[in-house]
C-alpha cells in the first residue's frame, strides 16, 4: 500500500482500472472453468482462480527502472494496474473466504462496510494524513538532527505501526485484516520519508518472515506425492500456459501498441497469490490434486515471466527508440541491463525501488564525503597560502634587519656579507 502513487492513478486511472479488471477477472473465470473441467466441484476452481488473480509488481519495477521507462505512460499504467489489482484481489479473497458459510444478507455486510471503510481511509490517505503527520511533526522538537534515525523519524514509524493496528483490527472485523493492512500503506505514501523509514526499521524482519512464509507455511503444505505426480505435472503445464499466463498477457488489448508490454508485466506472481492458495488448501476448499496444479501453474509464472518481459520490454524500447531518430543501440542497451537471467539478489523481501533507495543513499554518502574532502582541501590549501605569506613577511623581517645591522656595523667600519648573498653564492 506505501507504494501506491496518487498521482499516478490521477494520470492512467480509468485505462489502468480497465487492465486490472480484466486482469482479475480472466484469470479468476478461466481458472475455474479448467479446474471444472478437470472433474473438480466448483468451490475447488473459485479458491484456484482466486489463486491466480494476484499480480506482482516487483520484477516489473525493477526492469521498467533498467530501461528507464518507469516515468512514461506504459509504466505508470502498470504499476498503477498493479495495485488496483492488488485491491481486487484482496476483494476476491474476501468473497473467497465468505463462501465457507452459508450465504445471507450478513455474509455481505461486513464486506461492504469493509469496502465503505476503504474508500474513506484511501481519501483520507490522500488528503488528510499528510497535513496530521505534518502537524504532529511540527509540534515534536528534533533532538537529533544529525543521526540517522531522527526523533522525527522515530515518531512517525510510532504512527505507522498505529495505524497498521488499528487498520488491521478494523477490516478483520469485517473480513480480513489484510485490507486494513494495504490500506495503511496507502495512508503514509504521500509522505516521502515514510516508506524509506520503514523499510529501515522493518526490513530484516520482512526478509527473515518472507524466508519462513515459503519455507514453512507453503512447502510444508504441499503434498509432495502429487506434487511431483505425472498428472499434476501436464495439468499445472496446462493451467500455467492457460488460466495463469495467457490470461494476464491478453488483459491489456485497449493500450495501444504497448498492449503486450503492459500484459507480460502482469504476469508475475509472488507471495500473495501463494498465501491464497496455502489458505484456502488448509481451509480445505481446495483438494490436495488442485493445490499441487495451482503451485506448478503459479511456479511457471514465476520462474518464465521475468525472462520474457524483459525480452518484450527491451524489443519495444527498440521499436519506440528507432522510430523517435533516437540512439536505438544505447536505448536497447539501457532496456537490456544485466545479461538474460542475472537480476540482482534481494534479502529485504521489498519492492524494487529499495535499491534505488539504497543507491541514493550511498550517492548521498559519497556526495557528503566528497563535500567534505572538497572543504577540507579548500582550508589546507588556505593554511597553507597563509604560511607561504608568514614566511614572506618573516623573511622580509629578516632581510630588514639584516639591513639594519649591516648598517649599524658599517658605522663603526666593519665590512659585512649579507647572509642572503652567502645562500646565493
Amino acid at each position: 500500500g506505501m507504494h501506491f502513487d496518487f498521482e499516478q492513478a490521477k494520470s492512467v486511472g480509468f485505462p489502468a482500472c480497465g487492465v486490472a479488471i480484466l486482469g482479475t477477472a480472466l484469470p479468476l473465470i478461466a481458472g475455474t472453468g479448467m479446474i471444472m473441467s478437470f472433474g473438480y466441484p466448483f468451490l475447488d476452481g473459485f479458491a484456484a482462480g482466486t489463486s491466480l488473480a494476484p499480480t506482482s509488481v516487483g520484477i516489473a519495477l525493477r526492469l521498467l527502472h533498467e530501461a528507464k521507462s518507469l516515468q512514461t505512460y506504459f509504466g505508470q499504467a502498470i504499476i498503477t494496474a498493479a495495485f488496483v489489482d492488488d485491491i481486487l484481489s484482496l476483494l476476491l479473497y474476501n468473497i473467497l473466504f465468505s463462501l465457507q458459510s452459508e450465504m445471507a444478507v450478513m455474509t455481505f455486510l461486513p464486506m461492504v462496510a469493509g469496502l465503505v471503510f476503504m474508500a474513506l481511509a484511501a481519501g483520507a490517505g490522500a488528503t488528510l494524513w499528510p497535513r496530521i503527520i505534518s502537524c504532529t511533526l511540527s509540534k515534536v522538537p528534533e533532538k537529533k538532527p544529525h543521526s540517522k534515525l531522527t526523533t522525527h523519524h522515530e515518531v512517525l514509524f510510532l504512527w505507522m505501526v498505529l495505524v497498521l493496528i488499528i487498520y488491521a483490527q478494523i477490516t478483520h472485523l469485517c473480513g480480513t485484516h489484510l485490507w486494513g493492512c494495504f490500506i495503511a500503506g496507502m495512508s503514509f505514501a504521500m509522505w516521502k520519508e515514510a516508506h524509506h523509514i520503514w523499510v529501515r526499521q522493518t526490513k530484516r524482519l520482512t526478509c527473515w518472515m518472507i524466508r519462513i512464509f515459503f519455507s514453512c507455511t507453503v512447502a510444508f503444505a504441499i503434498p509432495v506425492n502429487e506434487l511431483l505426480s505425472l498428472d499434476a505435472f501436464l495439468k499445472g503445464a496446462a493451467m500455467g500456459a492457460g488460466p495463469c499466463i495467457l490470461t494476464k498477457v491478453l488483459c491489456a488489448p485497449f493500450m495501444g501498441d504497448a498492449r503486450f508490454v503492459i500484459g507480460w508485466a502482469m504476469v508475475g506472481r509472488a507471495e500473495f497469490a501463494y498465501l491464497i492458495a496455502q489458505m484456502a488448501a488448509a481451509s480445505n476448499m481446495m483438494a490436495p490434486p488442485v493445490f499441487s496444479i495451482v503451485i506448478w501453474a503459479l511456479l511457471w509464472a514465476t520462474v518464465f515471466a521475468p525472462f520474457i518481459f524483459r525480452w518484450v520490454l527491451g524489443r519495444y524500447v527498440r521499436r519506440k527508440a528507432a522510430e523517435t531518430g533516437a540512439d536505438a543501440k544505447q536505448q536497447c542497451d539501457e532496456a537490456q541491463g544485466a545479461p538474460v537471467g542475472v537480476f540482482q539478489h534481494s534479502t529485504t523481501g521489498h519492492l524494487p525501488e529499495l535499491y534505488d533507495e539504497e543507491l541514493a543513499a550511498q550517492q548521498e554518502e559519497e556526495r557528503v564525503r566528497h563535500a567534505q574532502l572538497e572543504q577540507e582541501n579548500e582550508r589546507l590549501q588556505a593554511l597553507v597560502l597563509k604560511m607561504k605569506e608568514k614566511q614572506r613577511e618573516t623573511n622580509a623581517q629578516m632581510e630588514a634587519f639584516e639591513a639594519s645591522a649591516c648598517e649599524n656595523l658599517a658605522t663603526h667600519g666593519v665590512t659585512v656579507v649579507s647572509s642572503t648573498s652567502v645562500i646565493s653564492v
